[in-house]
């Protein structure tokens, strides 16, 4: 996946610019007078990051998407997490499910694993080959439907275009 144009490049270092900016107020908890240095470091910073880690288009609009539906399935997981540990009686049917991922090898997978875990009862296990391997605490949970919103919003997130369906099965342990 390569970047066309200045455009993309230009948007990749004012969100880095930013989000460092970010990052040095919140140490210096906004203090006006650590700005002449924090300037300096900010645009170091987002020089390092531009060298150690090259641009990837993502879109702005596919973020905007993505971060509702982060937050409301961050909210879900933990009232999920929090209402199993005060009713531990609740039935549970733990097993492994198997996703086959459609996005491309890269960063969009990490984002994918890694958000997984905030789904409720799910938590990534294992990638073998094109399939993600999940711990599931109940298997008759819809799942697969979620994991498959996920993948969608990441592959907006990323400008990617996916081309084939998800296809998951459980397997029981």
């Amino acid at each position: 996946m390569r970047l066309h144009g200045p455009l993309p490049f230009l948007r990749t270092v004012a969100l880095r610019l930013v989000l460092f900016a970010l990052l040095w107020w919140v140490l210096t908890e906004g203090q006006h007078s650590s700005w002449p240095l924090g300037g300096l470091f900010v645009v170091l910073a987002t020089a390092l990051s531009l060298s150690l880690s090259r641009p990837v288009p993502w879109s702005p609009i596919g973020f905007a998407r993505f971060v509702p539906f982060f937050l409301w399935w961050s909210l879900r997981g933990g009232v999920d997490v929090a209402w199993r540990a005060c009713a531990p009686t609740l039935p549970i049917a733990p097993g492994m499910l198997t996703y086959r991922l459609h996005l491309p090898p890269g960063r969009a997978r990490i984002v994918m694993t890694a958000v997984i875990s905030l789904l409720p009862g799910t938590l990534s296990a294992e990638i073998v080959r094109n399939n993600l391997i999940i711990h599931i605490l109940d298997q008759r949970a819809s799942n697969e439907a979620d994991l498959a919103a996920l993948e969608t919003k990441v592959a907006a997130l990323f400008r990617i275009r996916l081309s084939t369906p998800p296809s998951t099965h459980a397997e029981t342990p």
